[in-house]
Parts: structure tokens; C-alpha cells; sequence
């Protein structure tokens, strides 16, 4: 027995009618969805042409969208219906904060953004994705055409394009402490939202080992299709373990691999939400600052498939046949895949202020929501979620919907969905409040394509941006607008040109929208930052310093630095020296110079001083110090370098014995630091037990004494070194050293090294001594193509579960039975061997089957 039930009304059955022959049906019930019995968007303008004809209206595609039953529609069209919206805002208003100083009246909930990293196509860092936006450049890669099948058995073509990142499969391994092994075996996407995570956060001004809070991080990705690479791979690599797949390219470990490797101790989460998934980070992120689950807070999404496969286009689908994305355009026929990562930081606005951190913007309120069954269907927009949502996220912020002078929309490109977004949206901002100026209307899509699980990161970044900066960067591809979006009934104005963003009597205020597949939304609400407080000129010397992972990159590093100086002489020096003190994680080679102002420093950074840039590779944890100094000084130069953070377990006079003298130098690597003329440093130097692994230090100049504590690895307290608090500034990133690191679903990939699931290699039973047999474990286990005999195997990257697996074909290829611990008391392939070797010699009897 049908359950169908029949129209009872002339409209509903001419609907009827017109819905069996588009969709080629026999029947139809009047509470069918469209979407749900073979509808689609083209299908749909096919509709509205024929109900134009048979009714005499010609309805707005957004309205058969959001009236996508027969009865509702009918309903509609026959106007009984009242309005499928929300209703005004009247009982829920937001606030009138709207004064045009952004610092006036910070609020407790408001929060900062004080860091953010990403890379777009054609884009590797902030810097440079700006300046592509403003000069309103196309970063989609197109390809040469496409012949495709169509209805009717006509062949038609298409363009195949896609936003596409440069090199993602390169990644500095050995930094992060990677074997290549392990690199090889973990997806770009994590990869990158790794180096980003690290450049946000030091842009931030932020060491996390050195940070005194809790700082936690929400990012999510997309699908990987590396898996299907590594599962290709395992195939014919069986050392490539389910679990190496699960772990290294699965989305739930993406935010704690990031917390793992950096030392995050905050709250860690993985977040899915489709398109929306990074504006959704960014809302749970800001939610956990108020809460305070955290002090810091990355949030951030990565989209990076490879091998890059462009989307196929198909009739009825959404991906663009022309190869362009046109938001709100007339001939906007789709959407375009796109490659990206991005990550911001957050903290609560007072204590950013309070700390002297850069804020690029000010995030006032977010919400999200979902559209739930209120649409056409799993894969379509709604339009009330999207009102409720936006309107949610305004009074979070306390704002009126008119104070808000710009609009990152979602933007697809898409002819129904940019219709359906802009219903939304006028309906949102429909305050009946007096609007003096549009509001300006973007799409960061037409730039990049969309980018995934990156979308709402990229129009956020792109966003904070230009209220920092005061310019809205145009929206590509806009010429005419598409005739279904209704402009006149919003305020709303599609920006087409770098403007000037200056609005009279209030303060630059953004509204981001993303929408995720599946119905769900997030919106936030930006605002500039506030002025930072005016301060007297420093004519201070001031102590830079510089680390890093591997020489090169120090060298790499200092020329950015000098760089920056060069681009940005309205950097105070004073801020540059306090970032690079307490804003960058700490490395083996280091590097510092004393300096009068910018222009000494970027005299000495260039090179033309060589003798006054330091640079040594002797730092040390845990250095013990002894202070040199006259009697009479000696409590009060305690005292002082204490407040710098030294910790001297002994203090030598010129009075101190020979057996004083001795024990002091019983301690390798100890640090003597000689204030005044003690007359000391000599006398220790011509003592028999002076070794090289001993440093003595003569204060003649302070600053370059903390330098040379520095380079030692003696932690400093720099605020101690400052007469006031300076600020942090944004500074040029981690010069990354990177390698390419990718498998490929073929025999030509990087061997990778056996597991105890894999069969052991037993010719090196035979045809190797120990000492060969441990070198070709290390090296197969690691990744590596040699390895020192005197390396550890944990500096080189192994684990407890490298160990695990080493020890384990240890066992298969020699008499002797191990305990992991063994390669903790034996790391390397030396102590080890000799460990072997004992143990062989010593019981003989021990044999494997």
C-alpha cells in the first residue's frame, strides 16, 4: 500500500506534475523532498523555469531550496505561508558596544589573536598570503582541458584545476626529532600543521618549554589519502604496520601528535565538522580560554592531499567545469579544490595586553550550530541555522549587526549555494538599525579555491588580517551579480578592489561565516586591536639572541632577522631583542650580539662586523656556576646574578684555597663567572685540572656576559635584564631545513625498515659481526643511510617502540635475550654491541630455538 500522499490543492498538483517529469518519475507525495527523490541544483532551474510557465511566478532559487516539498512550496507560492525565517531581532537584541576606540571597554570575554602561521597556494607564510589577497591574485593551478560524457550522449569538456600547495611532501624531520622512517610514514597534512603549529606559536612570541600556563590546541583535517598510499606500500613493504598507518595519518592523532612534539600540556582535540571543521577549532578553542581549561590556545585546520587529485566534474555536481571559482558572480558555475593549513593563537584579551603581546585582532564572539532536517536535504544549506547562528555569535560579541562593516562569507561560488548564503545573511543583518555604509562582502575562495577543513581558518586569518591592517582585500571574479541573490533587500556590497577600511565613528569590525557539509555553521565576530599604550623612546644596548636546530639555520635565521629590521624600521629594538630572548625555543647552536640601536644591529647581523656576532655550539642543560669575585663584593653579586637567574653553588675570593680551587674544577663543564678583579679566571686556567669542557667568563660588559651565559646554555631571566616590560613583536619563522619525504604506491619508494612482523634478515647472522648487525638495525629501524657508532639511538629519533621492535630482531638474529631498558642503558651502537657481546661470552648457553 502506498504511503504517498497526494496533493489536494491546484498548486500542488501542477507541482506534482512538474516534479514527475523533471525528475522522471510516476509519482510523487506532496512531503517528499526533492533532494531526497533524485533532485538536484540544476534539476531545481529546471523546476522554477517550468513553474514560471504553468503559474505565472518565477520564484528565487533560494526559495525552492528552502520550500522543498510540494506542499510547502505550494504553500508558498499561493501565499499562505508566512516567511520560512526567524524572527527579527526584537526581544534578543545585541549590544551597543560600538564605540570607535577598540580599546575602550575590553570586555572579560574578549580574546586576543596574538600569533598565526598558514600556507595557501602561492602562499608560504602570512606575509605573503596577504600581499597575494591585496593584489587580488588568482593562486588556482589550471590544467589543459577535459572530455567528459554528458546527457544526451554529447561529449563536453571541462577544466581541471585545483589551489595546490608548493611542496608539501618536504618537511624538516630532524627538527622535530623525526627519524626518516617516521617522516615517511606520516601524512603531509599532519606534517605541515606541525611547522605551522611551531611558526604560530613563536610568532606569538611564545616558547611552550619556557611558558608558565597551560596551552592546548583544536585542529582538525581532512580525509587523508596518503592512507591509501601506505596501504598500497604495505603490500609489498610488510614492515608498514597497520598501526604505523593508524597513528601516522588517521585525523585523531593530528592535534596530539602537534601537543607531543612541541610539549602542549593544555587540552588536546581533534575536531570534525566538514568545511566548517577550523572556524568550529577556533569557537571550542576561545570556549576553553573563558573556561579556563587553558592559557594559550592553537587552533587551526590542515587540508593537503597527495598525490594532488584534482576534482573530476560531473553534471549536477559542484565543482566548476571553467576552472574558476566566482563568488556571487552570474557566471559563477562551482567550486574549486583547494590545498592549505593554517593555525592561529589565542589568549585572553586583559592578559595579552597586561604581557605585551602583539594583538592582530580581537575575537568578540563566535557560535555553532546546525541547520538539522530545516533544509533540502544532508548535503544542502539551511538558512535558518545560519540566521541563528550569526545572531548567536553577535550578541556573544554585544554588537549590532550594523556596526559590522565586512563580511568573509563562506562563498562557494556555487549558483544556488552563494543565493542561498546571501538569504541568510540579509535576514541575519536585518537589525532595522541605520546603516551609514555597506556592509563589504568577500570570499577567500576565489583566491585559492576551497581548501577543506582549512576554509574557515583561511577566511579568518584573511580576515584578522585586514581589520590589523585596515584593508579589505577584493573578492576575485565578481563582475555581475547573480541574478538569484537578492543585494537589494541587505546591506550587503561585494568588494572588488583593495579598500581602504577606515569606518566612520566605529571601530573595523568582520563578521567570518563558515559552513560545513551536513549542515553545520560557525560564525565569529573580529574586531582591530586595541592601541597599544605610547612609551618613551630606549636608547639602550640591547643583547640579541639567536638559536637554532643546525648551522645553517642559524645563518638562514640571522639573515631573516636583518631582513626584517631592513622591511620594518618601525620595529622598537628593545621588543625585537625581548622576542628573540623569550620567544623562541631554545637550540644547540646559538648565536648573540650586543647592539646600539637598528641600524648597529643590522651592521652586525649583515656581517660587517663579523668579530661582535658570537656564535658557539657548547650550550649545556644544568651547567653548574661558580661566581669569581673580590671579598668585599661577594654578597652582592650573589645577589644580583642570582636575579638573573643564575643558580652558583660556590662562590671563590682571591682568598680561596688551592683545595677550593681543585674541587670547583672537579665539576666537568662547569661555568666560572669573575666579577671585579678577582684576579681568579687566570689562576684556574693554569690549574692542571682546567679541560676545555670548563668556561670562564670576565664581566667587562654585562650585556655581552648574559650573551655568553646564553650561548653556554645558562638559563636567563631577561625581564630581570630589562628596566621595563618591552612588548613582543611578530618576527620572521623557523628557517626549516627540509627534505622530501613521500611514498609512493610503487616499487619506488624508500625501503623501510622491518618490524618482528616482518621476516628477520638472517644473512646477517652469518655474514656480519655484531657490531655490523647493530649498525644495519639502527639504520634500517631509523631510516637512516649510516649511522656513528657513538650516536644515541634516541638524539637520532627512535622511541620505546622503535626500541621495542630493534630489540625484538635483536633476538631472532643473535643468541641473547634483552630487556628494552638495555637500549636505554646501552643507546648506542657501540655500548650496545659491547653489551651483546658480554652477555654472549658470558652465557653462552643462551640460544633461540
Amino acid at each position: 500500500m502506498s504511503t504517498l500522499q497526494p496533493p489536494v490543492t491546484q498548486t500542488e498538483r501542477i507541482l506534482a506534475e512538474i516534479w514527475c517529469d523533471v525528475l522522471e518519475l510516476d509519482e510523487v507525495g506532496v512531503l517528499d523532498n526533492f533532494f531526497e527523490v533524485g533532485g538536484y541544483s540544476m534539476l531545481m532551474q529546471l523546476v522554477r523555469e517550468q513553474i514560471a510557465q504553468r503559474i505565472g511566478i518565477r520564484p528565487k532559487l533560494p526559495e525552492l531550496f528552502i520550500y522543498s516539498t510540494i506542499r510547502s512550496c505550494a504553500a508558498f507560492l499561493d501565499g499562505s505561508t508566512q516567511e520560512h525565517e526567524p524572527d527579527p531581532l526584537t526581544q534578543e537584541r545585541a549590544g551597543e558596544s560600538d564605540s570607535a576606540d577598540p580599546g575602550a571597554g575590553g570586555r572579560d570575554t574578549d580574546i586576543a589573536v596574538i600569533g598565526l602561521a598558514c600556507r595557501f597556494p602561492d602562499a608560504v607564510d602570512a606575509d605573503q598570503f596577504w600581499g597575494n589577497l591585496v593584489s587580488g591574485v588568482d593562486s588556482v593551478s589550471r590544467f589543459p582541458k577535459k572530455s567528459f560524457p554528458s546527457p544526451g550522449g554529447i561529449t563536453r569538456e571541462y577544466v581541471p584545476a585545483g589551489g595546490l600547495l608548493q611542496a608539501p611532501e618536504w618537511f624538516d624531520a630532524g627538527y622535530f626529532g623525526y627519524t626518516p622512517r617516521e617522516a615517511l610514514l606520516t601524512d603531509p597534512q599532519h606534517r605541515v600543521l606541525l611547522e605551522c603549529s611551531l611558526e604560530a606559536i613563536e610568532g606569538a612570541g611564545y616558547d611552550p618549554d619556557r611558558f608558565p600556563g597551560l596551552i592546548g590546541i583544536y585542529a582538525g583535517s581532512s580525509l587523508s589519502t596518503y592512507t591509501e598510499t601506505l596501504r598500497a606500500r604495505q603490500q609489498e613493504d610488510a614492515s608498514i604496520t597497520s598501526w604505523d598507518i593508524l597513528t601516522g595519518t588517521t585525523s585523531d592523532y593530528l592535534a596530539s601528535r602537534v601537543a607531543y612534539k612541541l610539549g602542549l600540556r593544555g587540552p588536546t582535540a581533534n575536531v570534525q565538522a566538514a568545511c566548517a571543521t577550523s572556524l568550529y577549532a577556533v569557537h571550542f578553542a576561545a570556549r576553553a580560554l573563558l573556561s579556563g581549561e587553558c592559557d594559550l590556545a592553537l587552533a587551526g585546520g590542515t587540508s593537503v592531499r597527495l598525490p594532488a587529485a584534482l576534482d573530476n566534474y560531473r553534471v549536477g555536481g559542484i565543482t566548476s567545469p571553467t576552472g574558476t571559482c566566482r563568488p556571487f558572480d552570474a557566471a559563477a558555475d562551482g567550486v574549486i579544490g583547494g590545498q592549505g593549513c593554517g593555525i592561529i593563537v589565542l589568549k585572553r584579551l586583559s592578559e595579552a595586553i597586561a604581557d605585551g603581546d602583539h594583538i592582530h585582532a580581537v575575537l568578540r564572539g563566535s557560535a555553532v550550530n546546525n541547520d538539522g532536517r530545516d533544509r533540502a536535504g544532508f548535503t544542502a544549506p539551511g538558512v535558518r541555522g545560519q540566521v541563528e547562528v550569526i545572531r548567536a555569535a553577535q550578541r556573544a560579541a554585544d554588537v549590532t549587526p550594523s556596526s559590522i562593516t565586512y563580511l568573509e562569507a563562506h562563498g562557494t561560488g556555487t549558483r544556488v549555494g552563494d543565493p542561498i548564503e546571501v538569504a541568510g545573511l540579509n535576514h541575519a543583518f536585518a537589525d532595522g538599525e541605520p546603516r551609514e555604509q555597506p556592509c563589504l562582502l568577500g570570499s577567500v575562495k576565489g583566491n585559492i579555491g576551497h581548501t577543506d577543513a582549512a576554509a574557515g581558518i583561511a577566511g579568518f586569518i584573511k580576515t584578522v588580517l585586514a581589520v590589523e591592517r585596515g584593508i579589505i582585500p577584493p573578492s576575485l571574479h565578481y563582475s555581475e551579480p547573480n541574478p538569484d541573490i537578492d543585494f537589494a533587500a541587505g546591506p550587503f556590497t561585494v568588494v572588488t578592489e583593495p579598500t581602504p577600511w577606515e569606518p566612520a565613528g566605529l571601530p573595523r569590525r568582520a563578521g567570518v561565516t563558515s559552513r560545513g557539509l551536513g549542515g553545520g555553521n560557525a560564525h565569529v565576530v573580529l574586531e582591530q586591536p586595541p592601541s597599544p599604550l605610547p612609551r618613551e623612546h630606549s636608547a639602550q644596548d640591547q643583547v640579541l639572541v639567536l638559536s637554532a636546530h643546525t648551522p645553517a639555520a642559524l645563518d638562514e635565521l640571522t639573515a631573516r632577522i636583518a631582513g626584517r629590521l631592513t622591511d620594518h624600521p618601525e620595529l622598537d629594538l628593545r621588543d625585537v631583542a625581548w622576542t628573540l630572548q623569550v620567544g623562541r625555543r631554545l637550540h644547540g647552536h646559538r648565536r648573540y650580539a650586543v647592539v646600539r640601536d637598528r641600524q648597529d644591529a643590522l651592521r652586525v647581523l649583515s656581517g660587517d662586523a663579523p668579530e661582535r656576532l658570537v656564535t658557539g655550539d657548547h650550550a649545556r642543560d644544568g651547567r653548574a656556576v661558580a661566581l669569581l669575585v673580590p671579598e668585599t663584593d661577594a654578597a652582592q653579586a650573589v645577589q644580583h646574578w642570582t636575579a638573573l637567574g643564575l643558580k652558583p653553588d660556590l662562590t671563590l675570593t682571591p682568598d680561596s684555597s688551592d683545595a677550593q680551587i681543585r674541587a670547583a674544577l672537579d665539576t666537568p663543564g662547569r661555568l666560572f663567572l669573575e666579577i671585579g678583579d678577582s684576579q681568579l679566571s687566570a689562576r684556574l686556567r693554569e690549574h692542571p685540572q682546567w679541560t676545555p669542557d670548563h668556561i670562564a667568563i670576565t664581566v667587562t660588559d654585562p650585556l655581552a656576559a648574559l650573551g655568553e651565559l646564553w650561548l653556554a646554555g645558562l638559563p636567563i631571566n631577561w625581564a630581570a635584564a630589562h628596566a621595563e616590560q618591552p612588548r613582543r613583536v611578530p618576527l620572521p619563522s623557523y628557517p626549516f631545513q627540509r627534505q622530501r619525504y613521500l611514498l609512493e604506491a610503487g616499487p619506488t619508494a624508500q625501503p623501510t625498515a622491518p618490524t618482528a612482523d616482518a621476516e628477520p634478515d638472517t644473512e646477517l647472522d652469518t655474514k656480519l659481526d655484531t657490531e655490523q648487525t647493530v649498525s644495519k638495525l639502527f639504520t634500517q629501524m631509523l631510516g637512516l643511510s649510516d649511522v656513528d657508532p657513538q650516536d644515541n639511538f634516541f638524539d637520532l629519533g627512535g622511541d620505546s617502540l622503535v626500541a621495542t621492535e630493534l630489540v625484538g630482531q635483536l633476538e631472532q638474529l643473535l643468541p641473547v635475550q634483552l630487556e628494552v631498558r638495555s637500549m636505554y642503558l646501552a643507546p648506542s651502537v657501540r655500548e650496545l654491541t659491547a653489551l651483546l657481546e658480554e652477555q654472549m661470552r658470558d652465557d653462552p648457553a643462551v640460544r633461540r630455538g
